[in-house]
């Protein structure tokens, strides 16, 4: 994670249509969350440039650069199911231990 900060990729947004969404599902990761279909167009987060590390859809506030979040580490992982695990992210350096 904090090679993907470190490198400050850049982070853009780009608008999609539902069909476009249709025709590449593997844009969505997520199995629980699904982005809103129906208003014609979706907004699409993308990081890299040409979106070369990720894109994914999403409707929330996002950092312009991967540089901006700064010092993070992984604080906990959560088993949520024999697929599923829930990675707590903590901002700041890693306390001594």
């Amino acid at each position: 994670l904090m090679e993907l900060v470190r490198a400050d990729h850049p982070i853009f947004t780009r608008l999609i249509t539902d069909q476009e969404l249709a025709a590449n599902p593997g844009l969505v990761k997520s199995k629980n969350v699904r982005p809103p279909v129906g208003t014609g167009k979706i907004r699409l987060v993308c990081i890299g440039d040409n979106a070369s590390i990720d894109s994914q859809p999403c409707g929330g506030t996002h950092v312009r650069s991967t540089g901006e979040v700064g010092e993070i580490h992984i604080g906990k992982i959560e088993k949520k199911g024999r697929e599923n695990r829930r990675f707590r992210i903590r901002f700041g350096p890693m306390p001594a231990i």
